[in-house]
């Protein structure tokens, strides 16, 4: 069975906010850092993206908490890829406690970037075979409720 890619850290003291456990904006950070570790080593390191003239910019992002961590938790990030084109990618990350329960999740559209133009371009090729081969070669998963979720409050009839 093929394995995601993951990545694993620990709940520091500088995460912890003023309720005792991981700050809403630490947990977009350690997200978007597993995202860029995922871009670096499938073919868009720096040294690539400084050779190619090239980036990858986030257009969206929705993060979904699930439960707290507190200090000290060791926590897991796996990396699927929902969908891509030929310069966007979908990413759809799932972090995870000690235990092995989801604890948040994190959906990201990123869109490959002509540094010299700053419009949108296609991927470069090592990168597009690197997604289409993980993508393909990824887990089977039953995608959580938190793909595609709409913010929104259920009893529209609560005006007052």
């Amino acid at each position: 069975m093929p394995e995601c890619f993951t990545i694993k850290g620990y709940v520091d003291e500088s995460m912890i906010d003023h309720n005792q456990h991981m700050h809403d904006a630490d947990f977009n950070k350690v997200f978007s850092e597993a995202s860029n570790a995922f871009n670096y080593s499938h073919g868009l390191s720096l040294k690539d993206r400084e050779r190619l003239n090239y980036t990858i910019f986030t257009l969206e992002e929705h993060t979904t908490f699930l439960s707290q961590l507190k200090l000290n938790d060791a926590y897991f990030i796996r990396i699927y890829l929902y969908n891509y084109d030929y310069k966007r990618v979908h990413f759809f990350l799932m972090m995870y406690d000690e235990s092995d329960n989801l604890v948040a999740t994190n959906e990201l559209m990123m869109m490959g970037i002509d540094k010299s133009t700053e419009k949108s371009a296609p991927f470069p090729e090592q990168y597009l075979n690197q997604i289409k081969a993980y993508y393909k070669e990824q887990p089977d998963i039953k995608w959580p409720k938190q793909l595609g979720h709409l913010i929104d409050i259920p009893n529209k009839g609560g005006k007052s």
